[in-house]
Parts: structure tokens; C-alpha cells; sequence
């Protein structure tokens, strides 16, 4: 089971999709090259899992928290089954803010068909779509970006990345976040 990383009362939770073999040996999110790609992309606005200040941390899951036989995209039941768990998970850490990295994360928790690429670049309002998750229906502002395991892939992407990590930043200055 790949469960978090970070700290839980960073007011960023960053959520991906579902662990790869690395995360799968470990028992964390975004290790290997696609963690250490992470981390930089978050250090570079200020924000570092292992950090204790909260203001300065972010607090890290998946939309699946075990990965997928061969390592293929999860089914529609699997996201089915994951999805109330995901938004209890959001619910109790109560971000200020989301980050959705990635096509699968951004279509679960959004609730819609929209690709990555329409959806990146501006926020989102995220509420829960599971019934009886909260008692409040309090949208938190979502972020939708490139997974870095894209990236890894796709370099030239990471400059779209870059200016949805400017966005974020200002987001977090605007929400006193800073």
C-alpha cells in the first residue's frame, strides 16, 4: 500500500494517480526519477514534502493507493472503488489548495471527460462527488498539471508545468498562503 508522504497539515495537497513500481517498493508516492523530478518542480516555488512548516510543506497521495497489476491504467472500477477513499482522504487533510497531477487524478476527482489538456493551465473547483464524504460542500481550488512522469517523456512540457507552478504561487499568495 503507497498511502502519503509529507505533511498532513500542509494547506497543498498534491494528489496523482497511482503508484508505479519504485513507489510500489518503497510504500511512498513519487519516488525515483519521477519523485526527484517532483521535488524540484516543488522546491523552485518554495514547497518541500519533507518540510515541517507547514506554510513551506506539501502533503502528497494518490487517487489509487496500491498500483495496478503490470502496471497498467486503472479501470474504471478500480477508480470507482478509490474514489470515496480519496475524497475521505482530501476531507481530513482539508487543503487549501489541489494540485491534480495528471489526466486520470484530474478526470476522477473533477468529475468530467475534459482531457489534460484543456483541463491544465486554470483552476478548478473540486467538491466531492461521493455523497456524505463532508458535512460542509466547500469547493477547494484545484490545480490540473502534468504528471512528471509525463515529463520525463515529454521535456518540452515542462514548461507548461512551470507556468502552472507560477499559477499556484499566486494562488497561494492570494489565499495568504505565503
Amino acid at each position: 500500500m503507497v498511502f502519503c508522504d509529507g505533511n498532513p497539515a500542509a494547506p497543498v495537497m498534491l494528489v496523482g494517480e497511482a503508484p508505479g513500481t519504485e513507489e510500489d517498493r518503497t510504500g511512498r508516492p513519487f519516488t525515483g526519477d519521477t519523485g526527484l523530478l517532483l521535488d524540484r518542480i516543488l522546491k523552485a516555488i518554495g514547497l518541500d514534502r519533507t518540510e515541517q512548516n507547514p506554510a513551506a510543506a506539501v502533503y502528497i497521495s494518490n487517487i489509487l493507493n496500491w498500483r495496478p497489476p503490470g502496471n497498467r491504467t486503472p479501470s474504471p472500477a478500480e477508480l470507482d472503488v478509490s474514489l470515496p477513499f480519496i475524497e475521505r482522504h482530501i476531507a481530513l487533510a482539508q487543503p487549501r489548495l489541489l494540485i491534480l497531477c495528471g489526466g486520470l487524478a484530474a478526470k476522477t476527482l473533477l468529475g468530467t471527460g475534459e482531457t489534460i489538456a484543456r483541463l491544465r493551465g486554470k483552476w478548478h473547483d473540486y467538491t466531492p462527488l461521493t455523497d456524505g464524504i463532508t458535512d460542509k460542500k466547500i469547493a477547494i481550488p484545484a490545480l490540473v498539471t502534468y504528471h512528471p512522469s509525463y515529463l520525463l517523456n515529454m521535456p518540452a512540457q515542462k514548461k507548461a508545468v512551470w507556468q502552472d507552478m507560477l499559477a499556484l504561487q499566486e494562488k497561494r499568495r492570494e489565499s495568504g498562503l505565503l
